[in-house]
């Protein structure tokens, strides 16, 4: 009888098994990849947090150091302190020192506009302009503070001798809020050009907003001024008229 051959179990190939191997190396290499990349970004966020919780800290702190030095020159500005002899200059002076210790802690538009006045009331006006400027390029769309700006402005122009800068404010005063400080800007016009000695066109100025502003508060001043050049002009043609030039009459002789 013949003998039945058994048949071996077929052996796996080494070669499958290390596939397997390799496959599961592989996915440990990236899930190691993928912690890395996470812990990465995670690291990143951290930190910029971090960052940005120091410096709103210290944005806090700056601020809280800005305001109190402004409260402080605010007072010496307006001569809210206790030593009521203090001369009017020496407290321009402290405040103008405070202010700008409070813009380089933090610039704030009020800071910004007061220096620039103590400037101003200290007669330096070609400084009180660079805080003007300074404001109208970081706080342009402060409409409250702006207007108070290009008043001064005008004004420091004019005694630097610019007069057509002063001017060219104005106008951009007029301009603010489709022209709602129109009459004020007509008025300081007309000051201006009374101030240069252009009578003609300060009354032009004038006659503008009584036509066309009749309600300004700025119309009383504005009719006085009209009415007392037409009056100054009227008086001078009557006495022009009543002095005609007449014959000379001799002078009477002398007694023998």
């Amino acid at each position: 009888m013949p003998k039945v051959i058994k048949k071996r179990p077929a052996k796996k190939k080494p070669v499958q098994e290390n596939e397997v191997k390799s496959a599961a190396l592989e996915a440990l290499d990236k899930i190691k990849e993928r912690r890395k990349q996470v812990i990465m970004w995670v690291s990143i966020v951290l930190g910029v947090v971090v960052l940005y919780a120091a410096f709103a800290m210290y944005s806090s702190s700056m601020s809280d150091k800005a305001y109190s030095l402004e409260r402080e020159a605010y007072k010496y500005y307006y001569g809210e302190i206790s030593d009521k002899s203090m001369p009017e200059v020496e407290r321009w002076k402290k405040a103008l020192e405070l202010y700008k210790k409070s813009v380089d802690a933090k610039v704030t538009p009020t800071a910004l506009f007061y220096a620039g006045n103590s400037y101003y009331n200290l007669k330096d006006y070609d400084n009180a302009l660079k805080q003007y400027v300074r404001f109208t390029e970081k706080f342009s769309g402060d409409k409250k503070i702006l207007p108070l700006v290009y008043q001064k402005m005008s004004s420091a122009y004019l005694r630097t001798n610019q007069k057509d800068k002063a001017i060219n404010i104005l106008g951009k005063l007029a301009g603010i809020d489709n022209g709602i400080f129109k009459d004020t800007a007509l008025v300081l016009e007309a000051r201006l050009y009374e101030e240069t000695g252009d009578k003609v066109k300060a009354l032009e100025k004038y006659k503008e907003i009584m036509t066309k502003h009749p309600a300004s508060p700025w119309s009383n001043e504005a009719g006085a001024r009209v009415s007392a050049e037409e009056a100054k002009n009227k008086t001078g043609a009557a006495e022009s008229t009543t002095a005609a030039p007449g014959a000379a009459q001799p002078e009477p002789a002398a007694p023998k």
